[in-house]
């Protein structure tokens, strides 16, 4: 799926059509923004770095900058040298309540949005329809396509992005810079095995457009995105 720009992904083979539901965040452009900045050559979580703006006071440490802007403060944090992290802060203005990043040298901007997703497209699928149970046991598993600025983010500070996309365990991938799509279960605890079970599910993960999407006549949920 590298290079596609889905707006869902479904899963090849399963025995009923997935339900679809979008967990739409009507406050997301009101919260924090962020920019991803990567090295050329870079990929979600690695070789870049988020900057997050505005975020409350925090305290500097490895791995992270913060730089203030009056009484507000932004956060830049990646997995790149203290050196860079401190040039993207260096180059970091603010313009209509937004972060604004002109990369240095050797870097470039992949992505600016809202921390939290505006929208998430879920499709749900009951673990048994997919031929997974076994191993990923009775419960549900999901598919999920979402902006992926606060999502890269969680990734930098916690290596992880399991708690970020719920359920026991998940696999996520980067269809492009910005957007992230992931398949996540619940139901066995996470493991070798139950790793391998989803990766054979991302091997029969496709894109759908936008026409694909609404012919699943999607429930809609209002809520906000948080980001754990």
């Amino acid at each position: 799926m590298t290079g596609s720009a889905p707006v869902a992904v479904v899963i090849d083979g399963a025995c009923s059509i997935g339900s679809g539901l979008e967990r739409r965040d009507t406050t997301a452009a009101s919260g924090p923004w962020t920019v991803v900045v990567r090295r050329d050559g870079g990929s979600f979580g690695h070789d870049g770095a988020v900057v997050t703006y505005p975020v409350p006071r925090e305290t500097a440490a490895p791995g992270k900058v913060v730089k203030a802007f009056g009484r507000s403060y932004a956060r830049i944090r990646g997995d790149l040298p203290a050196p860079d992290l401190r040039a993207i802060a260096d180059r970091l203005t603010i313009a209509g309540g937004r972060p604004v990043v002109r990369p240095p040298e050797g870097m470039s901007v992949v992505a600016t949005g809202t921390y939290r997703p505006a929208s998430i497209h879920e499709i749900r699928y009951g673990t048994a329809t997919l031929g997974e149970q076994d191993t990923l046991g009775g419960g549900l598993t999901y598919t999920g396509v979402a902006a992926a600025g606060g999502y890269e983010d969680h990734l930098y500070a916690y290596g992880n992005l399991t708690a970020a996309l719920g359920g026991n365990g998940a696999l996520a991938w980067e269809p492009k810079p910005g957007l992230i799509a992931f398949i996540g279960y619940s139901g066995a605890q996470q493991n070798d095995a139950t790793s391998s079970a989803l990766t054979r599910l991302a091997a029969r993960a496709r894109p759908i457009n936008g026409d694909g999407w609404r012919a699943l006549n999607p429930t809609v949920a209002v809520q906000s995105n948080d980001i754990p």
